[in-house]
């Protein structure tokens, strides 16, 4: 019987920035249902290293997104990434990014939606990515991010307020149980009430 590979395996991943090593990995694998805690002082290399598991940016060493290489089309396929800044589309309003964002990973979009509205952004589904604020934003992006096998979170936190934060941490939990994974970086202790694991990255 074949086993589905996990969702993420790094094997000696070297991150570099402007020709310089930042840091180090000898071995990750990240299993279903795991949330990983990536902790590290600025400079680290946090958002690096998410930019290279979304395929943004290159390294050296081993990666694996269930199987293939970040970067590469069935790695991006399983693979949400949401930046400190995420962008949303602007010839589209909240609500038409996200049904958007479930026909692009074929996903129905009821339970982003759903998300959506617990996260407060009722009112604002149908306004323009410039009417909204950079927290609403982040809503947006967040309600689209959390259905795939691995889900990259750059300081998900930062602009929400504690009752988008609750209402995001039990988002992932729930995602979590159903068998995602996470990768998440915060500069506060949001996660602390959460089952996960940590890596720290310090600067080479």
């Amino acid at each position: 019987m074949t086993t589905t590979p996990p969702p993420l395996v790094l094997s000696h991943l070297t991150l570099q920035a402007a020709g310089r090593p930042l840091a180090c990995l000898p071995h990750l694998t990240l299993n279903r249902g795991e949330v990983l805690h990536l902790l590290g002082p600025n400079g680290a290399g946090k958002t690096t290293l998410l930019r290279v598991l979304a395929g943004e940016l290159p390294a050296t060493g081993r990666a694996e997104v269930l199987g293939p290489p970040p970067g590469s089309l069935a790695a991006r396929a399983a693979t949400a990434w949401v930046p400190t800044h995420a962008p949303l589309p602007d010839d589209l309003t909240a609500e038409e990014s996200l049904h958007f964002t479930a026909a692009l990973w074929r996903r129905p979009v009821q339970p982003l939606l759903t998300l959506a509205a617990a996260l407060g952004l009722t009112r604002w589904l149908g306004a323009w990515p410039t009417e909204l604020s950079q927290g609403t934003r982040q809503k947006v992006a967040l309600s689209g991010a959390l259905g795939l096998p691995l889900t990259l979170l750059d300081e998900p936190f930062g602009t929400l307020d504690s009752a988008a934060r609750q209402v995001t941490r039990e988002a992932i939990q729930t995602a979590a149980r159903a068998g995602n994974a996470f990768i998440i970086t915060t500069h506060g202790n949001e996660l602390a009430t959460m089952d996960v694991q940590t890596l720290s990255l310090d600067s080479a």
